[in-house]
């Protein structure tokens, strides 16, 4: 259970309201809520249509009397009432019958000082407490409280006994901020002497939604949160909401729930939500922001918030053992903190509980292999290189992470392609990374050769599948498979440009010389002026004009293919048959010039050791 006081020092604010349609909102998402009238010498909560059906004669004044009459504390289900949502419940426990005469004299009878002071009132309200928990077998998940303005003893016993969190309302002007800063100080002090702190949640409302162009409203408002003492960033504005409707005191969520208003009452919940850890909403809320307010802290250089927070995870994983979405989140924030026992005690928890496992073992193998546990960080790895439902997000890091640790990766680089065609996007989304590493290709090559004729593909990822195929089978010094794959798959009078380049690089390394002629067909099949350019095609009309003897075409091409270079890009280089950065490709051309300055004829590096890779 969860007890929340809604509080504000002046009237006018929109108090109950903003309590009636934060206690609808979580009656329709199935929260057990109790409503509690304590504003007893005006009470509201009646009047409004939610608790209109409620059938209760008795109320708190009634509660406290007849506790005073006896000195035991009175059956509390007898002073509350159910009313109907929607087809749901949600329970008012009234002031009493503040309509009907007595009220005002059994109010005033009671005197707060003597109940607390002689008559163990504080007793009293904790044994309600109690009550509320247990009520019906079940008790509340929320209760509720409608506060009295001001300073009177009443509005301490709603902000400071009672509440585990309070809603400060108030309109962000002088009279409301001078007088609201001793009642947050005051409660603030309380939590000294509290195991269980109250929490504040902030919430500047009726507040115009006009044009600030003097900044009127913004100084205020940083006012508010300088003199009280809370992140503007924490807080939640309700906005002055011009409506007749308003008169009838509706529930706007239900009665308006596109409105503007009814989507700052659900911002509202969702803040009042996020202060209770017991709530798994609302301890997934606190874990989601918790990255930003790490952030927040690192710029602000603040370790009591980083020790805070670090806290505040290891209490919601507690109060959440079974909750996979708790668990992982929980490890994202010890990340973040730099924490690796429980982030390992977190990702090891949502792997168990089911929740992100491919990414949990991703992190869990990081951990591992900081710790120079080594093979338990492969075995996490290969564990997601298996799984059915991991996705290239998850494949992509595990297949790299394990190219830094595993003395052989060749077996991991089949089992991350060994995916149905169904999932050929993954696996060509793959194939960008293991066409970095030579020792990858003859595994990529053999896994899209499978996929050339499959009736999963469409047309352009057949021929993508070609394409990768013959490229891999060229840079791992399978040529006479290339050859064969060219032939099959294109006629020699309708081979594309492409085809053609790879054509002649395949006979140059299965012969050790380059065919002229065959350099010769790409050269004026892709000379074209209207044929497009990349980087690496440019490269690709440098070697082949180099073959030919072209050698300043070949320097001019060498130049454009430099010009349109981007450091931070990924690009397939000829001259080594992978795919490398920017900043690599750039090393192959100056390479390739310095050949040319020096009238050598150009010949990739690569095709040097492709014999030793074949045996």
């Amino acid at each position: 259970m969860f007890v929340v006081t809604f509080y504000s020092y002046k009237g006018g604010v929109g108090r109950t309201m903003a309590l009636v349609n934060t206690a609808v909102a979580l009656t329709r998402l199935g929260r057990r809520v109790l409503v509690v009238d304590f504003d007893l010498e005006a009470p509201g909560l009646p009047s409004y249509q939610t608790f209109q059906s409620a059938e209760c004669e008795r109320g708190l004044v009634d509660y406290v009397n007849a506790y005073r009459a006896t000195g035991v504390a009175p059956n509390a289900s007898e002073f509350i009432a159910p009313c109907d949502v929607e087809g749901m419940k949600i329970w008012l426990m009234p002031a009493g019958r503040h309509t009907q005469r007595g009220y005002t004299e059994a109010l005033n009878a009671i005197d707060w000082h003597r109940l607390y002071e002689e008559q163990d009132g504080y007793l009293m309200f904790e044994d309600l407490k109690q009550q509320w928990s247990r009520y019906d077998g079940h008790g509340f998940d929320y209760v509720l409280i409608d506060s009295r303005t001001g300073h009177t003893d009443v509005g301490g016993i709603c902000t400071r006994q009672l509440p585990d969190a309070v809603v400060v309302m108030f309109l962000p002007n002088d009279q409301n901020i001078a007088g609201l800063a001793p009642i947050v100080a005051g409660i603030r002090a309380e939590n000294k002497s509290r195991v269980s702190k109250i929490k504040l949640q902030f919430c500047p409302s009726n507040v115009p939604n006009l044009d600030d162009e003097k900044e009127i409203l913004k100084n205020l408002l940083n006012e508010a949160s300088e003199k009280l003492k809370y992140q503007i960033d924490d807080s939640r504005v309700i906005h002055h909401y011009s409506s007749l409707e308003l008169l009838a005191q509706p529930a706007f969520v239900i009665s308006r729930p596109n409105s503007l208003l009814a989507k700052e009452y659900e911002g509202l919940r969702i803040s009042i939500v996020a202060l209770n850890f017991s709530d798994p909403e609302g301890a997934i809320a606190v874990l989601q922001r918790m990255p930003e307010r790490l952030e927040r802290a690192r710029n602000l250089r603040s370790d009591s918030v980083r020790y805070d927070l670090r806290s505040q995870a290891i209490e919601i994983r507690t109060l959440h053992p079974q909750n996979g979405e708790i668990a992982y989140l929980t490890a994202r924030v010890f990340s973040e903190i730099g924490d690796q026992e429980e982030e390992l005690v977190s990702a090891s928890a949502a792997i168990e509980l089911g929740h992100e496992i491919n990414r949990s073992r991703l992190g869990r193998a990081l951990l591992h292999s900081v710790a120079n546990r080594r093979e338990e960080a492969i075995s996490d790895l290969k564990e997601v290189l298996v799984s059915p439902t991991a996705t290239i997000f998850e494949l992509g890091p595990a297949l790299q992470f394990l190219f830094r640790i595993e003395d052989d990766w060749t077996d991991s680089v089949a089992i991350a392609l060994d995916r149905p065609d169904t999932e050929f996007r993954t696996v060509l989304a793959l194939s960008t990374f293991v066409m970095t590493v030579r020792s990858g290709l003859a595994a990529l090559g053999r896994r899209v050769e499978r996929s050339i004729s499959s009736p999963a593909l469409d047309e352009t990822q057949r021929r993508l599948a070609l394409n990768t195929s013959i490229l891999c089978f060229i840079g791992s010094g399978q040529f006479r498979k290339a050859i064969e794959l060219i032939d099959a798959h294109a006629d020699k009078k309708a081979r594309s440009a492409v085809d053609q380049f790879n054509f002649a690089m395949a006979q140059w390394g299965e012969t050790g010389r380059p065919s002229k002629e065959s350099f010769k067909n790409f050269v004026e099949q892709f000379s074209r002026p209207d044929a497009p350019r990349n980087a690496n095609e440019q490269q690709c009309l440098a070697l082949a004009l180099g073959v030919l003897g072209h050698l300043d075409l070949a320097r001019a091409e060498l130049q454009a293919a430099r010009n349109r270079l981007n450091s931070g890009e990924i690009v397939f280089s000829c001259w080594r048959y992978l795919n490398v950065t920017g900043d690599e490709m750039k090393q192959d051309i100056d390479d390739m010039d310095a050949i040319l300055d020096r009238d050598q004829p150009l010949k990739p590096p690569f095709f040097e050791d492709a014999p030793k890779r074949l045996h």
